[in-house]
C-alpha cells in the first residue's frame, strides 16, 4: 500500500514539475507523469511495405489468415493512426488480426513545408490509390475492405465515388457526411461569418497543431476540467492512470493539417456542404456519393460531438448502396476504438459484418 501511495505521489510531483516548467502540450504532462516508462501504445508488430514522401503503408500479419480479403484502414489527417492500435486489449487492429484478417494501415506522416500545397487529388489519386494498389499486390487479393475513420472516412468516401475499382466493401466509422445538419459545434464555428479559412492558410501554410488542439479543447471546457479532476481523484489507480495518460499522449500527438487540403475541407464540407451535395471537385472530377454501390457498414457513436449520428446516417439515402447496415454504439467519437466495451460488444459485430463480405481463405 505504501509503495502505491509513493508511486501516486511521484506522478503528481512530476505533474507539478511540468507545470513549473511551463509545459503547454497535454502530451508533455502525460509523459512527465509516466516518467522514464514507455506508454504501451501501438504495440502490435508491423512493418512498412511501401512509402511515398511522408506517407507509409503498414502491414500487420495475422497468426492464422482466414480470409483472402484484406482490410485497409484510412485514418484522419489530424491525429496519428495508432488510435486504431491503441493499447493491449484495446486494439482494433489486433482484434481484426485475431479474427484472421490481413490488416494494412496508412500512416500519413508529419507534413512539412513540402506538403502544404498538396491537394485532395494528391492524397486520394496519388497516395491512397497507390496504397490500395500495394495492399492488393502484397495480400495477393483482387479486392479489399476499405475502412475509413473520422475525416479518413470522408476522404475514403470521396475516393470510392471516384475510383471504386478494387474495393469489395466499405466501413465508415464516426464519419461526418452531412456537415450542415449534423456537423456538431465545429460546423457553427467554421461558418464564413466567423472563420476566414483563406486568411489562416495563407498565413500559416499548414495549420499548426496548437490551433487545432485549442479548438478541440474548447468544444467541452467543463469536460476537460472534470477529466483532470477524475485524474487526481484516481491517482492511486495504476490502470486508470495508464489509460488516462495514453489517451492524453495520443490526443496531443497531433500533426499539422496540410494547408490546401484544409482549405478545401473547410469550404466544401463545413461551409457549403458541397461534399454531400455532389458539388465537390477533386482533380477535375465531381464527387458524387450517389455513385457508390459498394456494400457499406456505417458505425456511429451516440455521444459523438464531432461526427454526430445525424451527420453520418444520411449515407443510407444519398448513396446507391443496397447492402447497407447501420450500427450505433453508446460511446463518444473515440470510444468505438478505445472503449473497454470494444472487444466485448462493439468489434465482434464489426468483424462479423466484414467476414460476411470477405472471401474466405481457400
Amino acid at each position: 500500500m505504501m509503495a502505491q501511495q509513493n508511486d501516486a505521489l511521484g506522478r503528481v510531483e512530476r505533474f507539478f514539475e511540468a507545470v513549473r516548467q511551463g509545459k503547454t502540450n497535454p502530451g508533455e504532462y502525460a509523459q512527465a507523469m509516466v516518467g522514464p516508462e514507455k506508454l504501451p501504445l501501438a504495440t502490435t508488430p508491423n512493418h512498412c511495405i511501401y512509402q511515398k514522401d511522408e506517407v507509409r503503408l503498414l502491414k500487420y500479419e495475422p497468426r492464422v489468415r482466414r480470409f483472402e480479403t484484406p482490410i485497409l484502414f484510412v485514418y484522419s489527417l489530424i491525429n496519428r493512426y495508432y488510435i486504431l492500435d491503441f493499447m493491449p486489449g484495446r486494439s482494433l487492429i489486433a482484434f481484426m488480426l485475431d479474427q484472421g484478417f490481413p490488416v494494412y494501415c496508412i500512416d500519413w506522416g508529419r507534413p512539412g513545408v513540402d506538403e502544404q500545397d498538396l491537394t485532395w487529388e494528391d492524397y486520394l489519386g496519388r497516395y491512397l490509390r497507390r496504397c490500395i494498389k500495394h495492399t492488393l499486390k502484397d495480400a495477393q487479393a483482387d479486392d479489399l475492405t476499405l475502412y475509413g475513420y473520422c475525416m479518413g472516412g470522408t476522404m475514403a468516401l470521396a475516393y470510392l465515388s471516384l475510383y471504386p475499382e478494387g474495393v469489395r466493401s466499405f466501413v465508415a466509422q464516426a464519419t461526418p457526411v452531412d456537415f450542415t445538419q449534423g456537423g456538431g459545434i465545429l460546423a457553427k464555428w467554421t461558418q464564413p461569418d466567423y472563420f476566414n479559412v483563406d486568411a489562416l492558410v495563407d498565413a500559416f501554410g499548414n495549420v499548426p497543431t496548437d490551433l487545432m488542439e485549442a479548438g478541440f479543447r474548447s468544444m467541452d471546457p467543463v469536460g476537460t476540467y472534470k477529466k483532470w479532476e477524475s485524474f487526481f481523484e484516481k491517482s492511486d489507480d495504476k490502470d486508470f492512470i495508464e489509460l488516462f495518460l495514453a489517451m492524453e499522449y495520443w490526443s496531443s500527438d497531433n500533426i499539422p493539417f496540410p494547408g490546401e487540403v484544409y482549405r478545401q475541407y473547410i469550404k466544401d464540407c463545413y461551409q457549403t456542404n458541397n461534399f454531400m451535395n455532389g458539388k465537390m471537385m477533386i482533380g477535375g472530377q465531381r464527387v458524387d456519393l450517389s455513385r457508390i454501390q459498394t456494400p457499406l457498414l456505417n458505425l456511429m457513436a451516440t455521444k459523438d460531438n464531432i461526427a454526430p449520428p445525424e451527420s453520418s446516417t444520411v449515407l443510407k439515402t444519398i448513396t446507391s448502396v443496397k447492402d447497407y447496415t447501420e450500427l450505433r454504439f453508446k460511446c463518444g467519437h473515440i470510444g468505438i476504438s478505445t472503449s473497454s466495451k470494444g472487444p466485448r460488444e462493439f468489434w465482434p459485430q464489426v468483424a462479423a459484418w466484414i467476414a460476411d463480405h470477405s472471401a474466405p481463405r481457400s
